[in-house]
């Protein structure tokens, strides 16, 4: 049977989609997509993979993990991550992640939310986008960020972490992009920079942050390809990393791009102290950090 060029073009998309993504991540996909600000390289274009618009409700959460519990999570953190919906919920076509703080004989107790994709969606190089707002207060830790799906060379930072934006609830001229690596988990290496948003603007305004991360020319080594990563908000690039993390032990010889060369899912949460923000903590309260949308890329060839 000959198909019409057009139609086995779609076909073609529709499976790529498909494969790339799981049930509940493809039911999540949308017709109407902006195009994204950071351009394509020549001759290709960015082909929507995945992208959560939060238009449906609680039932936008349907798949989405919730890591729970407290103890500090290795930072000296004050939280405790819930699954209540008081913490984290959808609504006005928004995704809320709330901390909540109050008073309990005379101390501040914290409850929030931290959610990921790790059953829904990961994947490997792309451009990550999101629209955020940020809530303003003292101690306040909101993060936007990826983990490996699998930990390939070991526990953490041995199999990496990418910081897409996180920032300080008094620092709300400020955001900050990272990535970690390492072979001992307390001596990381800690790849950042931080990003001044200009204008006088502030993070409780509505942001675009954006990662992207593909494999790209090595200037040193023009035969070589190895991994450039860069961050941008409002489509504007602030930091470009191309090497200078460690390659893990584990790692196969002469392995450059180890070990963000594989699928890595999004995390989303609002700590509260910690040693980010120096251990300060804010007064009792609500602290609502919100997600427009949320939309995975990779390159394709051509124009879309």
């Amino acid at each position: 049977m000959i198909l019409n060029r057009n139609l086995t073009k779609r076909l073609m998309m529709a499976l790529t989609l498909a494969l790339s993504t799981s049930p509940l991540a493809v039911a999540r996909m949308s017709k109407t997509t902006q195009t994204p600000d950071v351009k394509a390289a020549p001759h290709m274009h960015w082909q929507l993979t995945w992208q959560d618009d939060f238009k449906h409700g609680q039932k936008n959460l349907k798949g989405w993990h919730f890591d729970l519990g407290g103890n500090g999570w290795g930072n000296n953190e004050a939280e405790v991550y819930t699954h209540s919906r008081h913490n984290v919920f959808v609504a006005n076509g928004h995704l809320n992640i709330m901390v909540i703080g109050k008073r309990q004989h005379g101390t501040v107790h914290y409850t929030s939310g931290r959610i990921t994709t790790r059953n829904i969606f990961s994947q490997r190089y792309g451009l990550f986008v999101f629209r955020a707002r940020l809530p303003k207060g003292r101690g306040l830790w909101p993060a936007i960020w990826m983990m490996p799906k699998k930990s390939v060379y070991g526990g953490w930072p041995r199999s990496g972490e990418i910081d897409i934006m996180e920032s300080r609830g008094n620092w709300i001229h400020h955001v900050q992009g990272s990535l970690h690596s390492g072979n001992v988990w307390n001596q990381d290496n800690t790849q950042t920079k931080i990003y001044r948003l200009p204008h006088g603007e502030t993070t409780t305004q509505w942001h675009t942050y954006a990662l992207r991360w593909e494999p790209a020319r090595d200037p040193h080594h023009p035969g070589r390809k190895i991994i450039k990563m860069q961050w941008y908000v409002d489509g504007h690039l602030y930091e470009t990393r191309q090497g200078g993390w460690t390659v893990p032990n584990s790692a196969p010889r002469g392995s450059m791009n180890a070990p963000f060369n594989h699928r890595f899912y999004i995390i989303l949460n609002m700590a509260v102290g910690g040693n980010y923000v120096g251990g300060k903590t804010p007064g009792p309260g609500r602290y609502d950090m919100q997600i427009a949308y949320i939309r995975a890329y990779r390159l394709a060839p051509g124009r879309g």
